[in-house]
């Protein structure tokens, strides 16, 4: 039996579904041999670990779950059996003990330094965060996190794009086997892609907005998703994975968020939201006339043009038969050139995106890990 320890940044949404999976699912895990326990949960208050180490008792990562839906923060869960401590700290502990994974599900750059940092120790690295990954290329950070993100590298990022779908993995297939990829077009926004399906239906844009927020498709502020920034981000991720040394500056991106609305209050936003209706109507027409529908589409090629922005897609295409929040990713090369590879499904949800961030774990475990990975004596598994 072997074990795999995780270090979990983020222990909001995407975070406590990975958590709530892991409890549920080890038994199975030990079933394939390995052991899999939650080490330390990250948050910006430090990270909780437990004082004698190894794995978090099972109470405290159920109540750290809870807690953070309820608005409580998980460092208060530190007592007799926990305590807080530096990230670095807690990341250092359980890596010189024996195999470990650091999960990152946080939001923004923030949490780069402390993904290296797993890296340097002999850990894998596990991201739903995009952000660490769209730094600047002449970032120092960055080239290292690349650097280890190859096919055999220590670090996977499957669900940055699409959540759960095999986008990233699908790629790297193709890559390996040495096709050459010549452009991929994807929808990968499960927001706008709720949006422009109401759109399509004859919504107004501002209404569309609003029941997007609703229905929790949105961030709290919903110019997070119009701004195009994570699409973008996407769609840089799947033009470095490709070969192509870039950068955000050079992708062009349409934000649906007029300049004089960005500094306003979200409430002040969805009031004013409804000035674009006319513009957005009237492109809906047009493409409606021609026999299509209005996608927030990414468009990647090897060498030419990178871009995310509104365009009219044919309906009977597969980005144009795109309906609600789903993802559809179309990978056109050499060997899949009139028909492209597509893969679609759900492009967003925690229990999806939980579910690939485990997904590379487990390719960890088998992979770069295994060698390192001790086995277990039968009585300190509890066998």
């Amino acid at each position: 039996m072997r074990r795999i320890t995780l270090v979990q940044v983020g222990i909001g949404t995407v975070g406590g579904a990975v958590v709530e999976q892991v409890l549920a699912n080890r038994e199975r895990w030990r079933g394939l041999g390995l052991t899999i326990e939650i080490g330390a949960l990250v948050g910006r208050r430090g990270a909780l670990v437990g004082r004698e180490g190894g794995a978090l008792p099972d109470g405290i990562l159920r109540a750290a779950v809870e807690g953070r839906r309820s608005g409580r923060p998980f460092a208060d869960l530190a007592g007799a059996d926990s305590e807080i401590v530096p990230p670095e700290e807690a990341l250092e502990r359980i890596a010189v003990a024996g195999p470990a994974v650091l999960l990152d599900a946080g939001a923004g750059e923030e949490t780069a330094s402390l993904d290296l940092r797993a890296l340097e120790v002999g850990a894998g690295v596990v991201l739903s965060n995009k952000a660490p990954l769209a730094m600047p290329a002449e970032n120092p950070t960055t080239a290292a996190l690349w650097g280890a993100a190859g096919p055999t590298g220590w670090l996977r990022y499957e669900a940055t794009c699409s959540a759960g779908l095999p986008v990233m993995s699908t790629l790297r297939g193709l890559l390996d086997t040495v096709d050459e990829v010549l452009e991929i077009q994807g929808a990968l926004s499960g927001t706008l892609g709720a949006i422009f399906s109401d759109v399509a239906a004859g919504q107004p844009f501002s209404t569309a907005v609003r029941s997007a927020k609703e229905r929790g498709y949105t961030e709290p502020d919903p110019r997070d998703d119009l701004s195009g920034l994570d699409v973008a981000r996407k769609a840089l991720i799947l033009a470095r994975t490709m070969g192509r040394q870039a950068d955000l500056s050079e992708i062009a991106v349409e934000s649906l968020v007029p300049e004089d609305l960005r500094g306003v209050s979200v409430e002040t936003f969805l009031e004013k939201v409804g000035d674009l209706d006319a513009a957005m109507a009237e492109r809906a027409t047009a493409a409606k006339a021609e026999g299509g529908s209005l996608k927030y589409v990414a468009t990647v090629t090897p060498e030419g043009p990178l871009a995310v922005g509104v365009r009219a897609i044919p309906a009977t295409g597969v980005l144009g038969a795109l309906q609600g929040p789903e993802n559809v990713v179309s990978i056109r090369t050499r060997r899949y050139d009139a028909y492209p590879l597509t893969v679609s499904g759900p492009g967003a949800g925690a229990a999806v995106t939980a579910a690939g961030m485990l997904a590379d774990v487990l390719a960890l475990a088998n992979g770069p890990l295994a060698a390192q990975a001790a086995a277990i004596p039968a009585e300190e598994d509890g066998l």
